[in-house]
């Protein structure tokens, strides 16, 4: 072979070779980058996917602890007793006194102001205090005062006082602080 035809044969080789990485910088490593890229995504989706079926299979947990906190705010609101129905409260209190062989002999209500307070969406229930002058046996007034806890209503008995009154034995004079738990929004069921 002649030197002419080495010339030929080296710069053939030389322009496939140079055409051979032409084509693999320029073809084949975009497709290499594009899949990688590609499985990048679909390792980033698959985590994905596997978390948000993990939050699936909570969202029947979540589903019942709503419903039941719903219930728990609904019987709660229900436990209050509407501003319009504190007198009505009261009476039933001296009913299941009577029930009870207790007997209220004098309730005081609240201060004006106290009565005047309205309600609003920030502080939606408040306590309003009546002091109840009752009299009775002390065993029958502690299980007046013990049944209080499974009345319908909140009410609460944060205070009271014993009177024990030769004229009146057995029985005694109780004074009662009576908390009734009111709102002027629970009558419409804005709470």
């Amino acid at each position: 072979m002649g030197l002419f035809e080495r010339r030929i044969l080296l710069i053939g080789l030389v322009v496939f070779i140079l055409l051979g990485l032409f084509a693999w910088f320029v073809l084949y490593q975009p497709r290499l980058q594009s899949r990688h890229r590609s499985v990048a995504k679909i390792a980033n989706l698959t985590k994905e996917l596997k978390a948000t079926r993990e939050r699936v299979k909570g969202i029947g947990r979540l589903r019942q602890r709503l419903v039941g906190l719903e219930e728990a705010k609904t019987a709660f609101e229900a436990r209050i007793i509407p501003r319009s129905g504190m007198l009505t409260m009261l009476q039933r209190l001296a009913k299941l006194a009577q029930d009870k062989k207790v007997r209220f002999l004098e309730i005081s209500p609240p201060g004006l102001d106290t009565l005047l307070q309205e309600e609003t969406v920030s502080k939606p229930v408040r306590a309003v205090p009546f002091y109840v002058t009752v009299q009775g046996r002390y065993v029958d007034v502690g299980r007046y005062v013990e049944s209080l806890g499974r009345f319908p209503y909140f009410v609460r008995v944060p205070d009271f006082e014993i009177i024990a009154r030769e004229d009146i034995r057995p029985e005694v004079e109780v004074k009662l602080l009576v908390d009734l738990y009111t709102s002027s929004l629970a009558a419409g069921r804005q709470l």
